[in-house]
């Protein structure tokens, strides 16, 4: 396989992102996710794997308050053409994100996301199920990048996700 370059989303990209998300998920709500975290600000990093010109992965992470309080970051959605997936790209993507996240200060990370997959990050169900949130279950996770955030309180999501 070709090398992978991660980078952070830039706007010219934001067309293939879309249309990536759209491939990836054989619908648009996801992309449609995307526009609207960025329209209304709550898009808080982004990044993309490129392969040659080609953007081949895409990742978002935006804020969550934690009563009220901008405290955490959430994942999502993320999404790898299909034809490159299995390949390390989408591990590569959350692996370069909770490390541009720990560097910059954040603490907490949730996800809403697959209970065999997301683990090997670090994410569990334990760290998540303290928070009130609309989700609950092995799929709801988090991550602590850093000691000092809050171990609980209720979760208010960007209106992006309708909760």
């Amino acid at each position: 396989m070709t090398e992978i370059t991660f980078r952070t989303a830039e706007t010219a990209d934001r067309a293939a992102i879309l249309d990536l998300n759209v491939r990836v998920f054989g619908r648009s709500d996801e992309a449609d996710i995307v526009s609207r975290l960025e329209a209304d600000g709550d898009a808080l990093l982004q990044l993309v794997a490129v392969m040659e010109t080609d953007i081949v992965g895409h990742i978002l992470f935006y804020a969550i308050r934690i009563e009220g309080r901008t405290r955490a970051v959430g994942l999502g959605p993320m999404s790898v053409n299909p034809w490159a997936q299995r390949s390390g790209i989408g591990s590569g993507l959350v692996h370069y994100g909770l490390r541009h996240l720990q560097d910059g200060g954040v603490g907490l990370v949730f996800v809403l996301g697959h209970p065999a997959y997301y683990p090997r990050f670090g994410f569990s169900e334990a760290t998540a199920a303290a928070f009130i949130a609309p989700w609950k279950g092995p799929q709801f996770m988090a991550v602590r990048l850093r000691h000092g955030p809050p171990s609980a309180g209720r979760l208010q999501f960007p209106s992006a996700f309708g909760v």
